[in-house]
C-alpha cells in the first residue's frame, strides 16, 4: 500500500492532487499547528488580470498554537457570497462550468463552524470530479503522539504501510534511516505541472484545482497523468 500524508488544504492545487492520484490511502494531517498566510485557509484562481487569492476568514487571535482541526471560522456573514461570487465571476464562462460549477458553489454554501470541515468538503467534492476513489482518514483519528519525522513514521506504521510517498520537501526534515530500520520505503513526488488551456490568455501555474476542472473537465486527470509520465 502506497500512503500518502499532508495538510488538508483549501481547494487545494495540482500537486496535491497528483499525490492523491498516486497513493492508495490518505492521512489527512489535521492535528499540526496551523499555519497563518499559508494554504491551510487560502488559494489562487485565475482572473482576466492575472490571479486572485480566495480566503477563508478564520479566528486567530490569541490561539498562537492552534491545530488545523481546532480552526474556527469567523463570522463574518457574507465571506462565503464573496467567495463563491469570485470563483462564479471568474470560471461561468469556462467549458465546463456548467458541469461543475452550481455544484461546487451548492459545497461552499453549506454550514461550516470549522475550516477543516469546509476544506474537507471541497476535496472529496474534487476528489469525485476526478473520480479519484481513495481510502481516506485523519490524523487525529489514530491517537498520535510524536511530531515531524517521527510522527510521519509513527502514522505509517499505525497504518501498516510499507510505502510512503512524500513530497520532494520531505528530503529537507524525513529522517530516511528510521524509515529504512522499519522497512518503509520513501517515494519523492516529482511533481511536475501540467500546461493546460486556461480561459484567461496566457497561462498561470499552481492555481486551485477547480482551475483545471472548469477549463478541462473529464479530461483533467488524463492531463495530469500525461504530464508526469516522464517522472517514472
Amino acid at each position: 500500500m502506497l500512503l500518502s500524508i499532508f495538510q488538508p488544504e483549501c481547494m487545494p492545487w495540482l500537486g496535491l492532487i497528483d499525490k492523491i492520484r498516486q497513493a492508495d490511502s490518505i492521512v489527512f494531517l489535521d492535528n499540526v499547528q496551523f499555519k497563518k498566510r499559508y494554504f491551510e485557509n487560502r488559494n489562487k484562481i485565475r482572473t482576466k488580470e492575472g490571479w486572485l487569492w480566495l480566503v477563508v476568514p478564520v479566528v486567530t487571535k490569541g490561539k498562537f498554537e492552534q491545530k488545523i482541526n481546532e480552526v474556527l471560522i469567523a463570522p463574518e456573514p457574507r465571506w462565503k457570497h464573496k467567495f463563491a461570487l469570485s470563483i462564479e465571476r471568474n470560471y461561468c464562462k469556462a467549458p465546463f462550468w456548467k458541469d461543475y460549477g452550481q455544484k461546487l458553489l451548492s459545497v461552499i454554501d453549506k454550514e461550516y463552524e470549522k475550516l477543516v470541515d469546509f476544506n474537507m468538503s471541497i476535496i472529496k467534492f474534487i476528489m469525485d470530479c476526478f473520480e479519484l476513489k481513495r481510502s481516506c482518514i485523519m490524523a487525529s483519528e489514530l491517537n498520535t503522539s510524536s511530531k515531524g519525522s517521527e510522527l510521519i513514521l509513527e502514522i505509517c506504521k499505525k497504518m501498516e504501510t510499507d510505502n510512503y510517498l512524500s513530497g520532494r520537501d520531505g528530503r529537507n526534515y524525513l529522517d530516511l534511516s528510521a524509515f529504512e530500520k522499519n522497512n518503509i520505503a520513501v517515494r519523492f513526488q516529482n511533481f511536475q505541472h501540467p500546461i493546460y488551456k486556461q480561459i484567461h490568455e496566457g497561462f498561470l501555474p499552481c492555481m486551485s484545482s477547480v482551475d483545471i476542472l472548469f477549463n478541462c473537465g473529464a479530461e483533467s486527470l488524463k492531463i495530469i497523468e500525461e504530464s508526469q509520465k516522464n517522472n517514472l
